[in-house]
């Protein structure tokens, strides 16, 4: 049995000025899913065993605390030891891999953030952010 939130919808973008359909509106979830579906592996984007020992340390250094304006949330290393209050840290690009990919490894161009502002960033960067 088919639910109504499986439907698709057959409405279309209408173009005020001449009145006729453009492309059919795609929903925000079809739209990440086709994102996703394009990109490489963790592995092929640049997250390797030498990113991963980089980040640890990075994490460590920078005092186990997220680095975006106002936030300062404590973080922790792994999921398993992540609580709604210490959430996992994420170690992002200042300057995105697929664009600097010379500053992968670069200290100068990493910075620790908690998963909701890393997530928040994410969301923005890559235009799924709800404006």
């Amino acid at each position: 049995m088919a639910r109504l939130h499986t439907l698709r919808s057959p409405l279309s973008i209408l173009d005020t000025r001449t009145g006729k359909a453009l492309a059919p509106v795609a929903s925000e979830q079809d739209r990440k899913r086709r994102f996703d579906e394009t990109r490489g592996s963790a592995r092929q984007r640049g997250y390797d065993r030498d990113w991963e020992k980089l980040r640890d340390t990075v994490v460590i250094e920078r005092g186990c605390r997220c680095e975006a304006a106002g936030c300062g949330t404590v973080v922790v290393l792994r999921k398993r030891e992540a609580t709604a209050l210490t959430p996992v840290a994420h170690v992002d690009h200042i300057e995105s891999i697929a664009d600097r990919p010379d500053l992968r490894l670069e200290r100068s161009n990493l910075r620790v953030l908690c998963e909701p502002c890393h997530n928040a960033r994410t969301a923005r960067d890559q235009g799924f952010a709800r404006g």
